[in-house]
């Protein structure tokens, strides 16, 4: 029989590292000063939301992932805002600005436990939670790429990646999600389009895949356009969050009050891409109460 040529990507997306609702290590070593004005290395103590991402993450999703591998080729994209930033002051866990980019490194070394992981790419995130020019990302791939030299680690703002036959195009910000429940992923779909359509008059073959973030909504859509003769086929995916919502995302979301956390994996298989799979948990974050028996 034929060897089967397979490789497995993943996608996972707004961490918001430094933030009390994202996502937290509870190894990463961080440096804070003591009254006396020496500097003393601590763990940070992690909060219950913080705990239950941390072990969605570790107990779940990477796992689940790996076991998904199987041995194959993996390649990592990370679409942005792997930090809070200090633009919203509110609920962060220090003012001190080097602990995001601790908190953000040390969530991501899990992956490299992965012998077989190949390539890691990072798309820059809102400028407002990654200091600005992508800060955050570029920091965080410098330090794992000096550790990792193995790894192929880059930043870019908006990437057109070919693996084999399979174009991947990523970037942080894309489509909404939707603002009901019956037009969720209306926009992914026409944004889709118009990308397929752009490439098509241009004489180009369209993406195989789309990436994008910043939502924090996972949504997947897949569109077919016939030109002529040829036939191309398109994915969309908009990836969940690794943090929960804090006050602004509260109002920029009207109030959702479903959270759906994780990451998104895809395989590769004799050159031909096959649909998502998601390695998710979805919260219902209301606070529920009896006023009167």
């Amino acid at each position: 029989m034929k060897k089967r040529d397979r490789i497995v990507l993943v996608q996972l997306s707004d961490l918001h590292a430094g933030h009390i609702l994202g996502l937290c290590n509870p190894e990463t070593l961080l440096q804070e000063i003591k009254e006396d004005g020496s500097l003393e290395i601590v763990n940070p103590k992690l909060n219950e939301t913080q705990k239950y991402l941390w072990e969605l993450y570790t107990n779940y999703c990477i796992p689940e992932v790996f076991n998904f591998a199987d041995g194959d080729p993996l390649i990592l994209f990370v679409t942005g805002d792997i930090t809070q930033g200090n633009k919203y002051f509110t609920q962060q866990m220090s003012s001190d600005i080097t602990q995001q980019i601790y908190i953000a490194e040390y969530n991501l070394l899990p992956w490299f436990a992965y012998k077989n992981l190949k390539v890691v790419r990072f798309g820059i995130g809102t400028s407002s939670h990654v200091f600005g020019e992508g800060a955050s990302e570029k920091l965080v791939a410098s330090h794992l790429q000096n550790k990792y030299k193995h790894v192929d680690i880059k930043t870019l703002y908006h990437g057109l990646a070919s693996v084999g036959n399979i174009d991947i195009d990523y970037a942080h910000h894309g489509p909404y999600h939707g603002s009901r429940n019956w037009l969720k992923g209306n926009e992914a779909r026409y944004y889709l389009r118009s990308i397929m359509m752009d490439e098509i008059q241009a004489g180009n073959k369209p993406p195989d895949l789309v990436l994008r973030g910043h939502y924090h909504t996972f949504v997947k859509e897949y569109l077919s356009i016939t030109n002529g003769s040829k036939e191309y086929e398109s994915w969309i995916v908009i990836a969940p969050s690794l943090c929960l919502l804090d006050d602004y995302a509260q109002q920029a979301t009207k109030s959702s009050y479903r959270v759906t956390n994780g990451v998104v994996a895809f395989e590769i298989i004799n050159q031909k891409l096959y649909p998502p799979i998601k390695f998710t948990k979805t919260l219902d974050i209301r606070t529920k109460e009896v006023l009167f028996p």
